[in-house]
Protein backbone atom coordinates (compact mmCIF):
# COMPACT_ATOMS: atom_id res chain seq x y z
CA UNK A 1 0.00 0.00 0.00
CA UNK A 2 1.39 3.40 -1.03
CA UNK A 3 -0.43 5.26 1.77
CA UNK A 4 1.15 3.37 4.69
CA UNK A 5 4.74 2.56 5.53
CA UNK A 6 5.99 0.61 8.53
CA UNK A 7 9.41 1.50 9.94
CA UNK A 8 11.59 -1.16 11.49
CA UNK A 9 14.09 -0.55 14.28
CA UNK A 10 17.13 0.02 12.02
CA UNK A 11 15.28 2.22 9.53
CA UNK A 12 14.25 4.69 12.21
CA UNK A 13 17.77 5.90 12.96
CA UNK A 14 20.01 4.80 10.09
CA UNK A 15 17.58 4.64 7.19
CA UNK A 16 16.86 8.38 6.98
CA UNK A 17 19.08 11.15 5.69
CA UNK A 18 18.99 14.39 7.66
CA UNK A 19 17.69 17.04 7.66
CA UNK A 20 14.49 15.15 6.79
CA UNK A 21 11.29 16.83 5.63
CA UNK A 22 8.23 15.10 7.09
CA UNK A 23 5.66 14.48 4.34
CA UNK A 24 3.38 11.96 6.08
CA UNK A 25 1.89 11.74 9.57
CA UNK A 26 4.55 9.73 11.42
CA UNK A 27 4.53 8.04 14.81
CA UNK A 28 7.54 6.46 16.47
CA UNK A 29 7.10 4.25 19.52
CA UNK A 30 10.23 3.89 21.66
CA UNK A 31 10.17 0.48 23.34
CA UNK A 32 13.67 0.53 24.88
CA UNK A 33 16.50 2.98 25.45
CA UNK A 34 16.62 6.72 24.81
CA UNK A 35 15.79 8.77 21.75
CA UNK A 36 16.35 12.44 20.86
CA UNK A 37 16.11 14.76 17.86
CA UNK A 38 15.72 18.35 16.74
CA UNK A 39 12.33 19.28 15.27
CA UNK A 40 12.19 22.78 13.76
CA UNK A 41 15.22 23.72 15.92
CA UNK A 42 13.68 22.47 19.16
CA UNK A 43 15.32 19.52 20.91
CA UNK A 44 13.17 16.68 22.28
CA UNK A 45 14.35 13.71 24.31
CA UNK A 46 12.44 10.62 25.40
CA UNK A 47 13.14 7.49 27.42
CA UNK A 48 11.15 4.32 26.77
CA UNK A 49 8.31 3.60 26.90
CA UNK A 50 7.30 6.66 24.89
CA UNK A 51 5.72 7.86 21.64
CA UNK A 52 6.61 10.71 19.26
CA UNK A 53 4.28 12.17 16.64
CA UNK A 54 5.68 14.13 13.68
CA UNK A 55 3.49 16.20 11.36
CA UNK A 56 3.84 17.01 7.64
CA UNK A 57 5.89 20.13 6.98
CA UNK A 58 8.14 19.72 10.01
CA UNK A 59 11.88 19.23 9.55
CA UNK A 60 13.78 16.70 11.66
CA UNK A 61 17.52 16.93 12.35
CA UNK A 62 20.08 14.89 14.24
CA UNK A 63 17.90 11.95 15.25
CA UNK A 64 19.94 10.01 17.77
CA UNK A 65 19.52 6.98 20.02
CA UNK A 66 21.62 5.20 22.62
CA UNK A 67 22.87 1.63 22.33
CA UNK A 68 19.79 0.26 24.06
CA UNK A 69 17.33 1.84 21.63
CA UNK A 70 14.54 -0.25 20.11
CA UNK A 71 11.32 0.86 18.52
CA UNK A 72 9.04 0.90 15.50
CA UNK A 73 7.25 3.48 13.43
CA UNK A 74 4.26 4.04 11.17
CA UNK A 75 3.86 6.60 8.40
CA UNK A 76 0.47 7.46 6.84
CA UNK A 77 -0.47 9.83 4.05
CA UNK A 78 -2.90 12.68 4.64
CA UNK A 79 -5.33 10.98 2.24
CA UNK A 80 -5.30 7.82 4.33
CA UNK A 81 -5.81 9.56 7.67
CA UNK A 82 -8.62 11.65 6.11
CA UNK A 83 -10.34 8.52 4.78
CA UNK A 84 -10.77 7.25 8.36
CA UNK A 85 -13.23 10.12 9.01
CA UNK A 86 -11.95 10.73 12.53
CA UNK A 87 -13.83 13.44 14.50
CA UNK A 88 -12.43 16.95 14.03
CA UNK A 89 -11.81 17.24 17.78
CA UNK A 90 -9.60 14.14 17.68
CA UNK A 91 -7.72 15.30 14.57
CA UNK A 92 -6.99 18.61 16.29
CA UNK A 93 -5.40 16.77 19.20
CA UNK A 94 -3.29 14.53 16.98
CA UNK A 95 -2.55 16.30 13.70
CA UNK A 96 -2.85 20.06 14.19
CA UNK A 97 -1.04 20.85 17.43
CA UNK A 98 2.74 21.12 17.65
CA UNK A 99 4.88 17.99 17.68
CA UNK A 100 3.76 15.68 20.49
CA UNK A 101 6.26 13.74 22.60
CA UNK A 102 4.80 11.63 25.39
CA UNK A 103 5.91 9.09 27.96
CA UNK A 104 3.45 6.19 27.97
CA UNK A 105 2.77 3.19 30.21
CA UNK A 106 3.92 -0.36 29.49
CA UNK A 107 0.28 -1.32 28.90
CA UNK A 108 -0.18 1.45 26.32
CA UNK A 109 3.06 0.47 24.60
CA UNK A 110 1.86 -3.12 24.32
CA UNK A 111 -1.40 -1.92 22.74
CA UNK A 112 0.49 0.08 20.09
CA UNK A 113 2.82 -2.87 19.44
CA UNK A 114 -0.20 -5.13 18.98
CA UNK A 115 -1.67 -2.73 16.41
CA UNK A 116 1.67 -2.57 14.58
CA UNK A 117 1.98 -6.37 14.42
CA UNK A 118 -1.60 -6.78 13.18
CA UNK A 119 -1.14 -4.13 10.46
CA UNK A 120 2.15 -5.72 9.38
CA UNK A 121 0.46 -9.12 9.17
CA UNK A 122 -2.49 -7.81 7.13
CA UNK A 123 -0.20 -5.87 4.77
CA UNK A 124 1.53 -9.13 3.86
CA UNK A 125 -1.83 -10.60 2.77
CA UNK A 126 -1.74 -9.07 -0.72
CA UNK A 127 -4.57 -11.30 -1.96
CA UNK A 128 -6.93 -10.20 0.85
CA UNK A 129 -9.72 -8.13 -0.81
CA UNK A 130 -10.56 -6.48 2.53
CA UNK A 131 -6.98 -5.58 3.39
CA UNK A 132 -7.37 -1.78 3.20
CA UNK A 133 -10.65 -1.74 5.15
CA UNK A 134 -9.20 -3.93 7.91
CA UNK A 135 -6.13 -1.69 8.24
CA UNK A 136 -8.32 1.43 8.40
CA UNK A 137 -10.33 -0.06 11.26
CA UNK A 138 -7.16 -1.06 13.11
CA UNK A 139 -5.73 2.44 12.81
CA UNK A 140 -9.03 4.03 13.80
CA UNK A 141 -8.90 2.08 17.06
CA UNK A 142 -5.23 3.04 17.43
CA UNK A 143 -5.92 6.76 17.00
CA UNK A 144 -8.91 6.78 19.34
CA UNK A 145 -6.71 5.16 21.98
CA UNK A 146 -3.90 7.65 21.36
CA UNK A 147 -6.35 10.57 21.41
CA UNK A 148 -7.73 9.44 24.77
CA UNK A 149 -4.21 9.30 26.18
CA UNK A 150 -3.22 12.75 24.83
CA UNK A 151 -6.46 14.26 26.14
CA UNK A 152 -5.94 12.76 29.56
CA UNK A 153 -2.36 13.90 30.06
CA UNK A 154 -1.75 17.46 28.82
CA UNK A 155 1.81 18.76 28.70
CA UNK A 156 2.92 20.60 31.82
CA UNK A 157 3.24 24.37 31.31
CA UNK A 158 6.77 25.81 31.27
CA UNK A 159 7.43 29.04 33.17
CA UNK A 160 9.09 31.70 30.97
CA UNK A 161 10.11 35.31 31.43
CA UNK A 162 8.40 38.00 29.34
CA UNK A 163 11.52 38.22 27.16
CA UNK A 164 11.56 34.45 26.63
CA UNK A 165 7.86 34.52 25.75
CA UNK A 166 8.51 37.19 23.10
CA UNK A 167 11.34 35.12 21.61
CA UNK A 168 9.15 32.03 21.64
CA UNK A 169 6.35 33.90 19.87
CA UNK A 170 8.83 35.18 17.28
CA UNK A 171 10.20 31.70 16.55
CA UNK A 172 6.65 30.35 16.29
CA UNK A 173 5.77 33.12 13.81
CA UNK A 174 8.88 32.38 11.75
CA UNK A 175 8.08 28.65 11.66
CA UNK A 176 4.67 29.47 10.17
CA UNK A 177 5.63 32.32 7.82
CA UNK A 178 9.25 31.89 6.69
CA UNK A 179 8.28 30.79 3.19
CA UNK A 180 6.62 34.08 2.35
CA UNK A 181 8.00 36.55 4.93
CA UNK A 182 11.75 37.11 5.25
CA UNK A 183 11.64 40.74 6.36
CA UNK A 184 12.28 41.47 10.05
CA UNK A 185 9.71 44.26 9.99
CA UNK A 186 6.87 41.80 9.41
CA UNK A 187 7.66 39.94 12.65
CA UNK A 188 8.42 43.08 14.67
CA UNK A 189 5.05 44.53 13.67
CA UNK A 190 3.28 41.33 14.71
CA UNK A 191 4.98 41.54 18.10
CA UNK A 192 4.44 45.32 18.42
CA UNK A 193 8.14 46.05 18.97
CA UNK A 194 10.90 47.70 16.91
CA UNK A 195 13.18 45.82 14.53
CA UNK A 196 16.25 46.78 16.58
CA UNK A 197 14.73 45.69 19.89
CA UNK A 198 13.61 42.38 18.41
CA UNK A 199 17.07 41.53 17.09
CA UNK A 200 18.79 42.69 20.30
CA UNK A 201 16.41 40.64 22.45
CA UNK A 202 16.87 37.53 20.33
CA UNK A 203 20.65 37.91 20.30
CA UNK A 204 20.75 38.22 24.09
CA UNK A 205 18.31 35.36 24.69
CA UNK A 206 19.09 32.86 21.93
CA UNK A 207 22.51 33.87 20.61
CA UNK A 208 21.13 34.65 17.13
CA UNK A 209 19.61 37.78 15.61
CA UNK A 210 16.13 37.88 14.05
CA UNK A 211 17.62 37.76 10.53
CA UNK A 212 19.77 34.75 11.45
CA UNK A 213 16.68 32.90 12.75
CA UNK A 214 14.77 33.61 9.53
CA UNK A 215 17.71 32.53 7.36
CA UNK A 216 18.16 29.39 9.43
CA UNK A 217 14.56 28.33 8.87
CA UNK A 218 14.66 29.03 5.12
CA UNK A 219 17.93 27.20 4.54
CA UNK A 220 17.06 24.25 6.80
CA UNK A 221 13.83 23.75 4.88
CA UNK A 222 15.70 23.98 1.57
CA UNK A 223 18.31 21.47 2.80
CA UNK A 224 15.60 19.03 3.87
CA UNK A 225 14.05 19.24 0.39
CA UNK A 226 17.46 18.71 -1.23
CA UNK A 227 18.26 15.64 0.88
CA UNK A 228 14.91 13.89 1.34
CA UNK A 229 12.86 14.74 -1.76
CA UNK A 230 13.27 14.62 -5.55
CA UNK A 231 12.17 18.24 -5.92
CA UNK A 232 14.21 20.21 -8.43
CA UNK A 233 16.07 23.32 -7.30
CA UNK A 234 13.58 25.39 -9.29
CA UNK A 235 10.67 23.71 -7.47
CA UNK A 236 12.30 24.38 -4.08
CA UNK A 237 12.87 28.00 -5.10
CA UNK A 238 9.22 28.31 -6.14
CA UNK A 239 7.93 26.75 -2.90
CA UNK A 240 9.98 29.26 -0.90
CA UNK A 241 8.59 32.05 -3.10
CA UNK A 242 11.93 33.37 -4.35
CA UNK A 243 11.62 35.52 -7.51
CA UNK A 244 14.00 33.21 -9.40
CA UNK A 245 16.20 30.16 -8.99
CA UNK A 246 19.23 32.44 -9.28
CA UNK A 247 18.14 34.59 -6.33
CA UNK A 248 17.44 31.45 -4.28
CA UNK A 249 20.87 30.02 -5.15
CA UNK A 250 22.66 33.20 -4.05
CA UNK A 251 20.65 33.32 -0.81
CA UNK A 252 21.42 29.68 -0.01
CA UNK A 253 25.14 30.08 -0.80
CA UNK A 254 25.44 33.27 1.28
CA UNK A 255 23.99 31.51 4.34
CA UNK A 256 25.35 27.98 3.86
CA UNK A 257 28.61 28.72 2.01
CA UNK A 258 27.78 26.30 -0.80
CA UNK A 259 25.30 26.27 -3.69
CA UNK A 260 22.10 24.17 -3.50
CA UNK A 261 23.32 21.95 -6.34
CA UNK A 262 26.70 21.38 -4.69
CA UNK A 263 24.99 20.65 -1.35
CA UNK A 264 22.77 18.00 -2.95
CA UNK A 265 25.73 16.41 -4.75
CA UNK A 266 27.72 16.36 -1.50
CA UNK A 267 24.88 14.68 0.38
CA UNK A 268 24.45 12.12 -2.42
CA UNK A 269 28.18 11.36 -2.42
CA UNK A 270 28.58 12.58 -5.99
CA UNK A 271 31.89 13.84 -7.18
Amino acid sequence: MDDIFLLENETLIRGMRFPYKITMVTQIVITAGCFSCLVDFRRYSLTAPAIAIFLPGQVVEHMEADGEFAGFGMMMSHEFTSSMNLPVSLQEKLFIKNTQFHTISEQEMEAYMSCYRQVASIMRQKDNPYREQIIKHLFSAYYYSLGYYVHGKPSAPVAMTLQEQTCDRFIDLVSKNFKQERDIGFYANKLCISNKYLSTLLKQTTGMTALEWIERYVVLYAKSCLTSTTMTIQQISDELLFPSQSVFGKYFKRVEGISPRAYRQMQNGDK
